[in-house]
């Protein structure tokens, strides 16, 4: 007769329930789990490579996968062999240190240094008096001749404009003479004549030429007259003028 494991009062024979608190035999005795109170034989050892249920006593296979029986009890793996660990590899003994490079040798003398070549002296520009004479235009052509100091044609510049500047190159101020003469005189000649000088104006119904000098002009000579500006000289073939006193021209038809 088993004793109620809550009051633990007597079970009748057949009976699953406790007279007194009413408890019932499945509380103390799952069926799950129930427990067997004769000694049991120790449990199997499990096969090589499988395992074996400690409840059941039942074997498994390597094939088997479940951890758990058909029984509902965790099974035990059989003990494998242990791996092998691999053997302790002494220390690698480390490469022998090398003696230190041995530095290049210092040279006290210093490497010599490439003679200091001394300013070659520029040499200034200097303007020449004279530049090359050009050719005389062909017959017919009206034209200014300029002449230099050795009184001889210079250059010839034909007068194909209603209007022609003779005068000296300014960039900055934006003065471009129709005819430079700052290209065929040194400084000190040409800063005698005016940036913008005299005009040779051409008459197209009468194909007549006059000679107009500039306000500010350094001064210009018509034959023996120094003439006033802004006051037109009509010009003959064969006229001289003189800018400045020292740029002379000759009015021409060649």
């Amino acid at each position: 007769m088993a004793d109620c494991s809550i009051c633990g009062e007597k079970i009748p024979e057949g009976s699953r329930t406790c007279p007194v608190c009413g408890s019932s035999a499945d509380d103390f005795f799952p069926s799950a789990t129930m427990l067997k109170l004769e000694p049991t034989s120790p449990a199997p050892a499990a096969p090589p490579g499988g395992s074996v249920c400690p409840a059941c006593a039942k074997t498994y296979g390597p094939e088997h996968t479940d951890t758990y029986c058909t029984c509902g009890t965790e099974l035990i793996m059989s003990e494998s062999e242990p791996i092998p660990m691999a053997p302790i590899v002494d220390e690698i003994p480390m490469a022998p240190m090398l003696d230190e490079i041995p530095m290049a040798p210092f040279v006290e003398e210093e490497v010599p240094m490439a003679p200091i070549l001394e300013d070659e002296p520029v040499e200034e520009h200097v303007d020449t008096a004279v530049k090359l004479r050009s050719v005389k235009p062909p017959p017919g052509t009206p034209c200014l001749v300029l002449y230099g100091p050795d009184r001889q044609p210079l250059q010839y510049f034909p007068l194909t404009k209603d209007a022609t500047m003779i005068g000296r190159l300014d960039a900055v101020a934006g003065n471009f003479p129709d005819i430079d003469l700052d290209a065929w005189f040194d400084r000190a000649t040409i800063r005698k004549i005016s940036r913008q000088h005299a005009l040779i104006l051409r008459t197209r119904a009468s194909a007549s030429f006059a000679l107009r000098p500039l306000v500010g002009n350094t001064g210009t000579q018509l034959e023996r007259n120094m003439i006033q500006p802004m006051q037109d000289y009509p010009l003959a073939p064969g006229h001289r003028i003189i800018l400045g006193g020292v740029i002379r021209f000759k009015f021409e038809i060649s």
